[in-house]
């Protein structure tokens, strides 16, 4: 009796969301899938209210902020061009939420965005702690001073010092979250860096 060879075709099984790349959560939420976004909100979540609330100031108001981010995130994920990470693009919706929980509470008002000049990198807060033995040793009470004194920085120059000090985000990132030039973040975390000097001296 001859055999029939059968070609059987296996598709293989979808990993799951927590070992998707960021362009195939990106895809699948596209079309609709609901488990992606979840699986967004599940990695960006601590961390984005970690930073809503260093601008902020607030932890149930952050909290608010998150969630409040993610709602539109998700309601206007068709305006996700893809030329930003979809972190940045987060962090983008974080920072205009917050910006307009502060206006309501009416705390601070939008700072002029400076055009001068280069950061001064002779001097920040994480580079401080690893050059003394002694301050590495007190670098989770630095750490506490440094927060504590960024909470008094202007609106603007508390978020853009958070996303470079804290998130380690590059200037383009923060430009790119901002919607500003390259040259004003620049600016920006340069009197932020000089106010906290004088917060800390």
């Amino acid at each position: 009796m001859q055999r029939e060879n059968l070609a059987i075709a296996f598709t293989p099984a979808d990993p799951p969301a927590s070992q998707m790349s960021e362009q195939v959560l990106v895809d699948r939420i596209r079309a609709g899938d609901s488990a992606a976004f979840d699986e967004v909100v599940r990695r960006h979540h601590e961390r984005l209210i970690q930073f809503v609330c260093r601008v902020v100031n607030d932890p149930d108001d952050a909290a608010d902020v998150a969630q409040e981010t993610f709602i539109k995130a998700h309601r206007r994920f068709g305006e996700f061009q893809g030329h930003a990470g979809l972190f940045t693009w987060l962090y983008r919706i974080a920072y205009n939420e917050s910006i307009s929980l502060l206006r309501r509470r009416k705390l601070r008002s939008y700072l002029r965005l400076g055009s001068d000049g280069t950061v001064d990198q002779s001097w920040d807060p994480a580079l401080s702690i690893d050059d003394d033995p002694i301050a590495k040793m007190e670098s989770e009470q630095l750490q506490q001073q440094v927060e504590a004194a960024a909470a008094q920085l202007p609106p603007r120059q508390r978020a853009i010092f958070s996303m470079k000090h804290f998130e380690d985000m590059s200037h383009g990132d923060i430009a790119r979250v901002l919607g500003r030039s390259e040259g004003a973040v620049r600016a920006n975390y340069f009197h932020a860096v000089r106010k906290l000097r004088q917060y800390l001296s």
